[in-house]
């Protein structure tokens, strides 16, 4: 842990893998990598304790510092209500403001669809069908790993 050699991504590795492998050296582990500059290693240790407030407040600060990975990390917070009250709403503005960021124009095709799987499964759940089936339509063009489930997705909503 001391290792005058030791970069971000190898203490944020090791955050992550104490939280499998030596619950016991989590929190040591990932405030080192906290401390480094890997902010997104507090999301450990507010499973650990059950307090992720500074992983919320930080993922606010770095997604107002126009951080886009921060707004799709609070997307995600809203839309499973992890250390928040969920807000499927939320969420989805969160998103749209994710796939429209200026810094977002070479997403990979699979980046692109994962997002909209997960705007697709809050808009099914608000029962919003029309936005639903616009996500499903990307989904459909777009992935041909799961094409044939969202097809039938796709016609059981236009039903």
């Amino acid at each position: 842990m001391n290792d005058p050699n030791l970069t971000v991504e190898q203490a944020a590795q090791q955050c992550a893998k104490s939280s499998m492998f030596a619950p016991y050296s989590l929190e040591e582990w990932c405030e080192k990598a906290y401390s480094m500059g890997s902010w997104r290693s507090l999301l450990y240790i507010g499973y650990y304790t059950g307090d992720g407030t500074r992983y919320v407040n930080e993922a606010k600060k770095h997604a107002q510092s126009d951080d886009v990975e921060a707004i799709k990390a609070l997307a995600w917070i809203y839309s499973t209500g992890s250390f928040v009250e969920r807000d499927l709403n939320k969420s989805i503005n969160l998103y749209t403001d994710y796939l429209n960021h200026k810094k977002n124009k070479s997403l990979t095709k699979q980046q692109l669809v994962t997002v909209h799987k997960a705007i697709y499964t809050i808009y099914k759940e608000l029962q919003n069908w029309q936005e639903a089936l616009e996500s499903l339509q990307f989904i459909i063009d777009n992935d041909e790993d799961d094409n044939i489930f969202f097809k039938n997705e796709m016609l059981d909503i236009s039903k």
